[in-house]
């Protein structure tokens, strides 16, 4: 009977780390596994002593340096999930023996507490590794103080904590408060003074002659409230209760330490409790427009137009920068003139292209448009600016590298792509474009890059970054077989319901070498056409179907029918006519 209960308390102290650490492997990696490639995506790692030596250059660098080698290890979205989950299983199990080295009493409830806090900001995608890293790290230290108690190993903490202010930045200050109230209750008034003194000395001669960084940077770095998602009002809380908590392991409340449920003690199954709670908690934090943002973005990375369009079709999205990716994909497929409709678009053309800004988001993603319409030089503009802003990232690398290809600068590409094969998963890429490298021929045979050197404008004109849509008339105007310019310029002109300048521009589709009107375009054109609205173009090659226009009359037909409710009539249409034109014009 005696033996059995060390078993179970054994068993009671392992199985909540079992538990959360199975659960909490299945939520991020089933539910939230697009946290891990935006995060992959948002750096790129590179294994050379230069790159760790750029992050030793002020305090706190080497802390981020931890953190992105473990981001850039998200490429496997499982193993980033077994890793964010073992650090929170470390951080609660720290917890948990320094309470016992400092009490000799096993705690649960706060430690775990903590756990499920940081695991409920860890749903959040702007989260990033090197928060838990911090707190790990400066826990792990804070232990060793409480297990070995020896003055001389004191001594040399003392000493030495300006080396690890250097390494952890404003984390350390997490064990400056720990290691400042472990002091504070042995009462030993001699080393907390020449603590803050080397420490102090440290910041003072670091400022003025090592790091040459401002004061507020000094202090701060590399907390930012943008790494931690913007949740200060739940991370501070929680880094202030782990400061306190040596003060609340002081504390024995006898009778709530003595309830129980029959033989299992209540604070044995709080664990079990938090654990449930935070299932509660985090399930409605499964953001399901953020996951299909970035799973588009992840097929659009890769290349794979015709599953972006069908994963767009199947699960329609009012996201901008999805329809504006969704967008390029149907132009790379050929395709934005027949199915332009069937997505949602938004009238000011924020949805074809992006106008120059210097936000994250827009300023990565908005090249892409120069590249598919062939201003490559625009391209690889937007790309070098978001590198100078926020830093390498592997598209934004590779983005550079096929821009410099193109203008035959193989100088730069190289350069490009002697660092692109520094990473750790990208090598394999870097070889391919290797190859090309002082070819032109191979270039202009590459499937995809001979494509877009083709389009190259054949004359120089002053490119507008904030107005796309003068620069798509200047390339139209020197190369008028530009087909991706033109059915963007096309595009556009639907969504102004501009029917008069899309007739204007038959006679440019036939020369581009149109066999037939794309669907959307023809669909405009019987609308000019049975409603006579203006005289029709001659044309040589290209003709309107019969099966369009007597679709346009029974679309006629039955608004008509219901002219006098709106409501009644978009109903009554949306089944068979919600991708056209003639539904777009009437109902938005």
């Amino acid at each position: 009977m005696n033996s059995t209960k060390p078993n179970t308390n054994r068993l009671l102290q392992i199985a909540p780390f079992v538990l959360l650490f199975l659960s909490g492997i299945f939520y991020l990696f089933y539910f939230t596994g697009y946290i891990f490639f935006y995060q992959e995506k948002s750096i790129l790692f590179q294994l050379t002593f230069d790159y760790l030596n750029e992050h030793l250059k002020q305090p706190g660098g080497f802390l981020v340096y931890l953190g992105k080698f473990q981001t850039t290890l998200y490429y496997f979205p499982l193993l980033g999930a077994v890793l964010i989950v073992l650090e929170l299983c470390g951080i609660i199990y720290l917890l948990q023996k320094t309470g016992k080295s400092l009490t000799g009493r096993m705690f649960y409830f706060f430690p775990f507490f903590i756990g499920v806090v940081l695991f409920y900001m860890q749903t959040n995608y702007q989260y990033l590794a090197f928060n838990n890293l911090g707190i790990l790290f400066q826990l792990a230290l804070f232990y060793r103080f409480t297990v070995i108690k020896k003055n001389e190993y004191l001594w040399v903490t003392v000493v030495l904590f300006p080396v690890i202010y250097y390494l952890f930045g404003s984390y350390s200050t997490l064990l400056l408060a720990l290691f400042s109230i472990y002091l504070i209750q042995k009462k030993d008034w001699i080393k907390l003074p020449i603590l803050f003194v080397c420490t102090g000395l440290f910041f003072f001669y670091g400022k003025e002659f090592l790091f040459f960084q401002t004061t507020s940077s000094l202090l701060k770095y590399p907390f930012t409230l943008q790494d931690i998602g913007g949740q200060f009002n739940v991370f501070m809380p929680a880094v202030l209760l782990i400061v306190v908590l040596p003060l609340f392991f002081q504390i024995e409340l006898k009778k709530i330490s003595s309830l129980s449920l029959g033989r299992l003690r209540f604070v044995e199954l709080t664990p079990f409790v938090l654990i449930v709670m935070l299932v509660v908690l985090v399930i409605p934090r499964i953001d399901k427009k953020n996951s299909h943002y970035f799973h588009v973005e992840k097929l659009f990375y890769e290349q794979k137009y015709d599953e972006v369009i069908r994963f767009n079709a199947q699960f329609p999205s009012t996201n901008i920068l999805t329809a504006f990716l969704n967008n390029l994909a149907l132009a790379e497929t050929g395709h934005l003139s027949d199915s332009f409709f069937r997505f949602p678009q938004t009238p000011d053309g924020s949805t074809l292209f992006q106008k120059w800004e210097l936000l994250g988001e827009v300023l990565r993603k908005g090249g892409y448009f120069y590249y598919s319409i062939g201003m490559n030089n625009e391209a690889l503009r937007w790309a070098y600016e978001y590198m100078v802003m926020r830093g390498l990232t592997p598209e934004t690398l590779q983005m550079l590298i096929k821009t410099e290809l193109i203008n035959s600068n193989f100088k730069m590409a190289e350069k490009y792509i002697s660092v692109l094969k520094r990473s750790i998963f990208y090598r394999d890429c870097a070889a391919d474009f290797e190859k090309l490298l002082y070819d032109e021929s191979a270039i202009n045979n590459h499937p995809k890059l001979g494509v877009k050197k083709a389009l190259k404008p054949k004359k120089d004109f002053f490119v507008l970054s904030d107005d796309p849509l003068t620069n798509l008339d200047f390339i139209i105007k020197s190369d008028s077989t530009n087909i991706f310019a033109l059915e963007y310029k096309l595009a556009w002109l639907m969504l102004q319901k501009d029917m008069q300048g899309i007739v204007d521009l038959l006679p440019i589709l036939e020369k581009a070498g149109y066999q037939q009107v794309p669907q959307n375009i023809e669909e405009v054109v019987v609308s000019y056409k049975l409603l006579k609205v203006g005289e029709m173009p001659e044309l040589k090659k290209l003709c309107i179907r019969t099966e369009t226009e007597q679709r346009f009359q029974q679309f006629y037909k039955i608004f008509q029918q219901n002219q006098s409710n709106k409501q009644q009539a978009q109903r009554a249409l949306a089944n068979d006519f919600a991708g056209t034109y003639w539904y777009y014009v009437f109902f938005n």
